[in-house]
């Protein structure tokens, strides 16, 4: 019989990485593998998540002290993804666990104050003699009411906090953890009739007047078709002391019923029922027949934007829902969830449960109650959602599998897309993979065989994809326009607001200027801690940096040279949306970047109010060029399609492509035609050429063959290994030691160890960058190489494996 448990402490500290052994007590003989529970560490209660039981001795060990959740929250699936991914991403299994816990921790420790075990009453009143009386109320408070925190402590007093100092030098008080658990369930209180509707009415009739509360609740009693909520009460200004009086009478009862939080509740779009195309058909005659062998498999669908992606995919988890099977569907950005949502839930109605990182702990909580409980079988949401708690995983999809915010930039450094295939081939899944610009590696593992790769070459009734039309936007300056909006822009700008249209706009920027530079000196206003230019916002006068987020004023000379000529260069969205004021002044825009959907569901307001026609035209960043399908939208303007081209990046004309073609494809998805205006400097670019022509097959020709040539994913696996640190010295100095161990070591013999070379952002908050890049074949070699140096333990360097910014 098992008397220990092995426990992986959610602490994010790297040299933790290891089980710790404690005892079973009686109370708690229930406990299994994957439950959460709360253990002493040190001088601390932490939340540990147990991966085994053990018979072993239990002299010296600790007790666990309770169990968080009624069931466990982790099963074998959810634990050995998490194992493999603590081994592919060499990061601490308790990192790789924190992923399957919403808002990473499942209990909130507060210091707390309390009376020690003995008091010296005599030394206590000696030492507050000499202190304000105030001293002595607080103490008093602490010893009558303790354990109490600082926040209850400051209802009392403005500054608590020097007290609590002085009171636990002369060790008055002693200081204790209060720990509660997170993501509660939310719950309302039913209230219905004990007695009959009869009795009810007859002793109503019998209370006196002052007992008018009492007779308004039996009277909204017998007037409702069934309880009533504690919400309903309020409206009725009734309060719980009367549901108490008439409780202890017996007239009522009450019970509590979970309450699940769900921003997106009643967001259901009608869709009619329509017929599959050829494509679609075939599409679902190999994926349908994989859900149902319980086996995994993979599936790359190639469709071009507006083929009917999505119509697959509800059918597919149509399929896994038949079966009793949940699926996961992930949407590469949150603002393309709520749209994906209301189709989701026109299908399968409160069978859909939504998951990513602007909806609240308890919200999420919620969710995932939902899904343990087998109350709910469908989530979609961002990345995050690839870590619900499926217990009965069929399906897995990635909507626009190509996008780089599948991949996560800080620890663990996971792709969602090697993780989701890993998760169900574990579970024996089905993953399905859908993109019209799919990454050159999945395309190209997909004509390898390694993906079943399934093409949709056709729009949904044939629909012809949107004309294009490029401008050499160096013409147009030699022709004597200066405008960031050119003459081919303009005039279908002016004809689609003439039919009463709209339009998206395109640039891949944010702010009102790029950067601010003195003409005199030539001088680039720089942020003091991030290695980058500063970038002008119009709307709040300010220079701010899109790094470490701080503001800075606007100068009237330049610090170098005190020169006035400071001016503002680049176009940034709030320039272009003033610049479309004013060619356009009676076209309503609106404007959707990080500046403006910082709130809660801001995306999704904006998206809505445009679909409902209460805009003409849509201006953004990248999030407008996904996944949105308005059909009266017939145009879609590209200010500068060339951005990401001059970055020494060598997945820059994929971005580039995928964001063209993507963005292309927003324009006419309904009944009318679309038309697209690509604004660009290098018209001779063949991603610029191929987005141009929606043609996947020239792109990636060129693309493919550029990648053999230097050696290049899908032809190597990158490691890039950043050393970081406050002194710059420091940094270069380890940086060039362990280039020189790691090409001396025997496991990288068959690798290319490239650098040290200084990050592109140099500095970032302070803190100097400079990175590593290793090419191999063999990453399970190199990755055990590298966990052997002890790299993934030191402080001072990142190691991301398969990185998708390799500057």
């Amino acid at each position: 019989m098992s008397n220990t448990v092995q426990v992986i402490v959610n602490i994010p500290a790297r040299s933790l990485d290891k089980p710790f052994s404690y005892t079973i007590p009686a109370h708690l003989a229930n406990v299994q593998v994957g439950c959460r529970v709360l253990v002493p560490f040190g001088n601390r209660k932490v939340e540990g998540f147990i991966i085994s039981l053990e018979p072993e001795k239990t002299e010296g060990l600790k007790s666990i002290l309770e169990i968080l959740d009624h069931v466990p929250w982790f099963d074998s699936n959810m634990l050995n993804t998490a194992r493999w991914l603590s081994d592919y991403y060499l990061c601490s299994l308790s990192e790789a666990m924190r992923l399957f816990i919403p808002g990473q921790s499942g209990i909130k420790t507060q210091k707390a104050y309390q009376a020690p075990a003995s008091v010296d009453f005599e030394q206590a009143a000696v030492l507050l003699s000499k202190k304000p009386a105030e001293f002595r109320t607080l103490l008093t408070y602490i010893y009558e009411h303790g354990p109490v925190t600082l926040t209850d402590l400051a209802k009392l007093t403005s500054d608590p906090a020097a007290m609590i100092k002085f009171f636990l030098q002369h060790k008055l008080i002693i200081s204790a953890d209060i720990v509660s658990k997170r993501g509660k369930a939310s719950v309302t209180t039913i209230i219905d009739l004990a007695v009959s509707r009869e009795t009810a009415a007859q002793i109503e009739q019998t209370l006196p007047k002052n007992k008018a509360a009492q007779r308004r609740l039996l009277n909204a009693l017998l007037a409702a078709p069934g309880n009533l909520t504690t919400a309903q009460l309020r409206s009725l200004s009734i309060t719980q002391d009367t549901v108490k009086k008439l409780a202890e009478q017996g007239l009522i009862t009450t019970r509590q019923l979970p309450l699940f939080r769900n921003s997106y509740a009643g967001g259901c779009l009608q869709t009619p029922a329509v017929n599959l195309t050829p494509e679609q058909a075939y599409a679902l005659g190999l994926i349908i027949p994989a859900i149902n062998t319980g086996l995994h498999t993979s599936f790359l669908v190639h469709g071009v934007t507006g083929s009917g992606k999505t119509l697959v995919y509800i059918r597919a988890v149509a399929e896994a829902r038949r079966l009793n099977r949940q699926a996961i569907v992930l949407v590469p950005e949150i603002a393309l969830t709520s749209q994906i949502v209301a189709r989701f839930k026109a299908a399968f109605g409160e069978d859909v449960v939504v998951m990513h990182s602007k909806l609240s702990v308890g919200e999420r909580h919620d969710a995932w109650r939902r899904l343990q409980a087998g109350q709910a079988g469908i989530v979609i949401g961002a990345r995050s959602a690839l870590f619900a708690p499926a217990g009965q995983l069929g399906l897995i999809i990635i909507d626009e599998e190509h996008e780089f915010t599948y991949k996560q930039e800080e620890t663990p450094r996971y792709h969602a897309r090697e993780v989701a295939l890993a998760r169900a081939r574990l579970a024996g899944a089905v993953v399905v993979l859908g993109s019209a610009t799919p990454a050159v590696e999945t395309y190209y593992k997909a004509r390898q065989g390694d993906h079943v790769f399934i093409p949709m070459n056709q729009r949904v009734d044939n629909t012809p994809m949107p004309e294009v039309t490029v401008v050499d936007m160096r013409q147009e300056l030699a022709q004597g326009r200066r405008s960031v909006i050119s003459q081919a822009l303009k005039d279908m700008l002016t004809e689609i607001l003439a039919r009463q249209e709209q339009a998206v706009i395109l640039l891949n920027r944010r702010g009102y200027s790029t950067f601010v530079l003195c003409r005199e000196c030539g001088h680039v206003l720089k942020c003091p801690h991030c290695d980058i230019a500063l970038v002008y916002h119009a709307s709040a006068t300010v220079l701010r940096c899109h790094y470490c987020r701080e503001r800075h004023t606007v100068p009237d000379i330049c610090p170098v040279c005190s020169s006035r000529y400071i001016r503002y260069f680049g176009a940034g969205t709030q320039k272009v949306e003033e610049a479309l004021a004013a060619a356009f002044p009676a076209a309503r825009i609106i404007r959707m970047d990080q500046d403006t959907t910082g709130g809660k569901m801001a995306h999704d307001k904006i998206l809505s109010a445009f679909a409902a026609g209460t805009y003409d035209i849509l201006l953004g960043t990248q999030m407008v060029a996904k996944g949105h399908d308005i059909p009266n939208v017939t145009a879609v303007g590209i200010i500068s399609a060339d951005t990401a081209l001059n970055l020494p990046d060598f997945r820059a004309a994929e971005k580039t492509f995928a964001l063209l073609t993507q963005a292309a494809g927003r324009a006419g998805r309904g009944k009318k035609s679309g038309r697209v205006v690509m604004q660009t400097y290098n018209p001779e670019h063949y991603a610029i050429i191929a987005g141009a022509g929606h043609n996947y097959q020239a792109f990636y020709q060129h693309e493919i063959t550029f990648r053999r040539q230097l050696h290049y994913p899908p032809y190597a696996n990158l490691v890039k290994i950043t050393v970081h640190g406050a002194d710059e010295i420091t940094v270069h100095r380890n940086a060039n030691q362990l280039a020189a161990d790691l090409t001396q070591a025997p496991g990288l013999a068959d690798a290319a160890v490239i650098g040290p070379f200084p990050a592109s952002v140099n500095k970032i908050k302070d803190i100097f960058r400079v990175n590593i890049l290793i090419k191999t074949q063999e990453l399970p070699t190199v990755a055990k190489q590298l966990a052997g140096l002890g790299l993934a333990s030191r402080r001072d360097i990142i190691v991301d494996i398969d990185p998708i910014n390799v500057l």
